[in-house]
């Protein structure tokens, strides 16, 4: 079983994420911004975080960037609507969370359980080689 942190500003969703996350055996942590989605990081142990990227307090590309730098080991997903307007342009945010340290991404919506095997392939990115976890 993993520990994963979802962190989302819409809760409706985040209970959609967290029953599936849950349903697949893994112990699930929430959020609703990237402020609290750092506090509850920096006190508890995550296998993958799963992380919006538009959200109030603090966005989820500043939450990912400090995330990656505090512990390189964990698994992230940066999950968005996709393009989002900066300066009158058009700009791929999950292609910047990506460069910035997420594992993988996931454009909404989605189906739940391609969100669950791709917390699943962000976390084996980030297991050393060898290393086995038990199965759900």
């Amino acid at each position: 079983m993993s520990r994963i942190l979802v962190i989302d500003d819409d809760e409706l969703f985040i209970k959609l994420m967290v029953h599936a996350l849950t349903q697949r055996g893994h112990e699930v942590d929430f959020a609703l911004d990237g402020l609290d989605g750092s506090k509850k990081f920096a006190a508890t142990t995550y296998d993958a975080v799963v992380c919006d990227i538009v959200m109030p307090e603090q966005e989820g590309v500043k939450t990912i960037t400090s995330m990656r730098r505090a512990r390189p080991d964990v698994g992230i997903v940066a999950i968005s609507g996709g393009l989002t307007k900066f300066g009158g342009k058009s700009v791929d945010i999950l292609e910047i969370a990506s460069r910035l340290g997420a594992d993988r991404t996931l454009t909404k919506p989605f189906q739940l359980s391609t969100l669950v095997e791709t917390v699943d392939a962000a976390m084996s990115a980030r297991r050393p080689s060898g290393a086995q976890t038990a199965s759900a």
